[in-house]
């Protein structure tokens, strides 16, 4: 009977969870050649092919399949015998979704919690727009993730409900044409698509962005307003004043289903505290 490494079982998981070979690699900062030689050598193991390779794609096969769920529970119920022979020490690796409306405001407090509570916890945190972030946490590809949407997601915990707000930079001056230019993320953001339609005066998107980093610069800048929860404006933005009033929106954190490690467990009871 051969032993088989929990770094294989984690790699074989995120190459599931990703569709690819460079992603995943990328994922747990080594090299492609290595998640290849990783995923060969499980293979080898088990006497069986786990994924169909081709140019634009990797899945699963049958016996892949098979495996998927059974190998988180090996990783899962590793984490956990090594939590509880650490005497209450949580250890272990969690991959972390945040909105890119959160990351500014959130991550910063976030790590420096993480490294006086939980040192022996791996953090991976991806960010991007809601709706990717959940079907990232669908295919197990994340843990759990900070979204924004208008319903409340099976398996998620609501965090707060704020109002949205209009801000912009304190001098910023609707230009003399009076048309409102607005920095938004693409469509399918919840912010956005509780803003436009409650515009009624003249406005045009002057810069549309997946980052929530240029977005902010933008409106730092001056050259355009944007759209941002209560509680997460940056003091370098102000709320502003004659527009309509926007709805409240629900920030919440979703996990993936099947339960969650003890690390994972720890690392979403202080995301909650953040809030």
């Amino acid at each position: 009977m051969h032993d088989i490494d929990t770094k294989l079982l984690r790699s074989f998981l995120t190459v599931t969870a990703e569709r690819s070979f460079s992603r995943a690699a990328t994922r747990l900062s080594c090299s492609q050649a290595t998640m290849s030689q990783r995923i060969l050598q499980l293979e080898s193991l088990l006497g069986v092919a786990l994924f169909r390779r081709d140019y634009h794609d990797v899945t699963l096969t049958r016996a892949g399949q098979d495996l998927r769920a059974e190998a988180q529970a090996v990783v899962d119920a590793h984490d956990g015998l090594i939590a509880r022979v650490t005497r209450g020490r949580v250890i272990g690796s969690v991959r972390l979704g945040i909105a890119e409306d959160y990351v500014l405001p959130m991550l910063p407090q976030l790590w420096r919690t993480m490294r006086q509570r939980l040192p022996g916890v791996e953090i991976s945190v991806l960010t991007g727009l809601s709706r990717d972030l959940c079907r990232q946490v669908e295919a197990r590809a994340l843990d759990m993730a900070v979204v924004t949407l208008p319903e409340i997601l099976p398996m998620a915990s609501v965090l707060t409900k704020p109002p949205l707000l209009w801000v912009a930079a304190p001098t910023f001056e609707l230009p003399d044409d009076g048309v409102l230019p607005l920095a938004l993320f693409p469509e399918g953001c919840a912010f956005r698509a509780a803003a436009l339609p409650r515009l009624t005066q003249p406005h045009r998107l002057a810069l549309v962005s997946a980052s929530g980093q240029v977005i902010h610069a933008a409106a730092v800048a001056g050259l355009a307003a944007t759209v941002m929860a209560a509680g997460t404006v940056p003091q370098d933005l102000a709320p502003l004043s004659g527009l309509p009033d926007l709805p409240l929106t629900c920030i919440q954190i979703v996990a993936r289903t099947q339960g969650l490690s003890p690390a994972a467990e720890a690392v979403r009871a202080l995301v909650e505290g953040l809030w």
